[in-house]
């Protein structure tokens, strides 16, 4: 390397207009990037069934639900479990959910919860 090339290196701007642009694109794309893939799907309604027995609830609709083993919230778009009797309480423990496809299983009481709706890939898959 010679002095000439080292001045000039010393002159020069570590980060120029170009440099803000361009990372300022990437930034955008990102953004675009990550709402495409973590949009929420359309959530619509929730089915709660208990030893075979069905019931449909609304998502939009907030409700407290008291089963013979167990309570089901529904509030602000989320469903979870409270008061369950089980020895496990894995159901208790599987917390909110709120997308569609997303489940809630206690085995010892024979109870399922699912939200029904649109899923995350299926707009990726073409099932619009």
């Amino acid at each position: 390397m010679n002095l000439e090339t080292v001045k000039r290196v010393k002159k020069s701007k570590p980060f120029t207009v170009i440099d803000a642009v361009i990372v300022a694109v990437l930034a955008a794309l990102i953004g675009v990037i990550s709402w495409l893939v973590f949009r929420a799907p359309s959530a619509e309604t929730v089915v709660i069934t208990e030893n075979g027995v069905s019931h449909e609830y609304s998502l939009g609709k907030n409700a407290e639900i008291k089963l013979e083993h167990m309570t089901v919230h529904i509030k602000d778009g989320y469903v979870w479990v409270t008061d369950s009797d089980c020895r496990d309480g894995t159901c208790e423990h599987t917390g909110k959910i709120s997308r569609a496809g997303q489940s809630i299983v206690c085995l010892p009481n024979n109870f399922v919860i699912t939200i029904n709706g649109k899923g995350d890939l299926d707009w990726e898959l073409g099932r619009q």
